[in-house]
């Protein structure tokens, strides 16, 4: 998928997930609260990878395999 589409389908998703879609979410921003890429922004108060640069509570849903939606391949949904 190209990362443009997959960015644009995590805002979209990200605006109204379904359930199964939250609970992955969830699940995907548990593993970044510990990860040492989890970064912040303290002027527009934003969570960010900073081994991609996505803003993280978009990120979490991306709809790629977990595995591929990580840059670091933490998450396996």
């Amino acid at each position: 998928m190209l990362k443009l589409v997959e960015i644009a389908k995590a805002w979209i998703i990200s605006e109204n997930p379904t359930p199964q879609q939250k609970i992955i979410a969830e699940y995907r921003i548990g593993i970044c609260d510990s990860c040492p890429k989890k970064a912040h922004n303290e002027t527009i108060n934003l969570h960010y990878c900073s081994e991609c640069m996505c803003p993280l509570n978009r990120k979490i849903f991306s709809p790629l395999p977990g595995y591929e939606a990580c840059p670091l391949s933490k998450w396996d949904k």
